[in-house]
């Protein structure tokens, strides 16, 4: 294996090998993976909890004869839409872009109304008697606090797998500095590579929307790896040009 650079002559040199520089890389990305599959499987739970509440204080309020149905309806329908959008804005960048997917924008009253009198009486909404369309109605305002159960059983099983690259990402770094020389060095070496793969994972995900498009979280995904590949790259390499100094800094003692 032949390794090119500038090296002082007569100076021991600390080598990695690539397979640990691959390690490094790995670390980085399975760190931004699971800090946003994490966060999302959080954004997602209050979603939930949400728009299951609203839809239950709407129907509460139809019961009560304060609304009718047709306008908790509107209401509902409007604050789902809203809710949803809102909660986009606090999910990761490749977590829009798989709900983007799935729903690009929340339904319209009227593509609503024609959807759910499809399913219960398959006719056109236009064609019910005005008991069918209070009916089409309360199925609204329901379906409205209704969880997506695949989505959601999806978004749990992320979960898992966050808290599982975290614990692969911990162990690594753990290996490395238990089998470093200068393990105070190593540990900061490490701290500082997962930390650069996170932030330009964050950088990368700023370049989804005009590389990707909406609703492509294949591409979103991948796009966010390499930014986190990248960033713990180049940081490995701003503390590898930086050796003597690190190795200098490690020895100092703070309390």
């Amino acid at each position: 294996m032949e390794y090119r650079g500038y090296y002082q002559v007569n100076q021991r040199h600390e080598l990695e090998s690539p397979l640990k520089k691959s390690l490094d890389m790995l670390e980085a990305a399975a760190a931004r993976f699971a800090t946003d599959v994490i966060n999302d499987a959080k954004v997602r739970s209050l979603y939930q909890g949400n728009i299951e509440r609203m839809g239950q204080a709407v129907l509460e309020e139809v019961h009560a004869g304060r609304i009718t149905a047709k306008e908790g309806m509107e209401f509902s329908i409007e604050m789902r839409n809203k809710i949803m959008m809102e909660h986009r804005t606090f999910t990761s960048a490749q977590g829009v872009a798989a709900a983007e997917k799935h729903k690009r924008v929340g339904l319209t009253v009227k593509e609503l109304l024609e959807k759910k009198s499809g399913t219960l009486f398959n006719k056109s909404f236009d064609a019910l008697t005005p008991v069918e369309q209070n009916k089409v109605y309360y199925a609204i305002i329901e379906s409205s606090a209704r969880p997506n159960g695949p989505i959601n059983a999806k978004v749990k099983k992320l979960k898992v797998m966050g808290k599982v690259a975290w614990v692969v990402t911990a162990a690594l770094a753990a290996h490395a500095v238990v089998n470093a020389e200068n393990k105070k060095k190593e540990a900061i070496k490490q701290g500082a590579v997962i930390g650069g793969g996170m932030a330009g994972g964050v950088l990368a995900g700023l370049a989804i929307t005009p590389l990707c498009g909406p609703g492509a979280p294949i591409c979103a995904i991948a796009v966010v790896l390499a930014g986190s590949l990248a960033g713990g790259a180049l940081t490995e390499h701003v503390i590898d040009s930086s050796d003597e100094e690190l190795e200098e800094f490690s020895k100092w003692q703070m309390q």
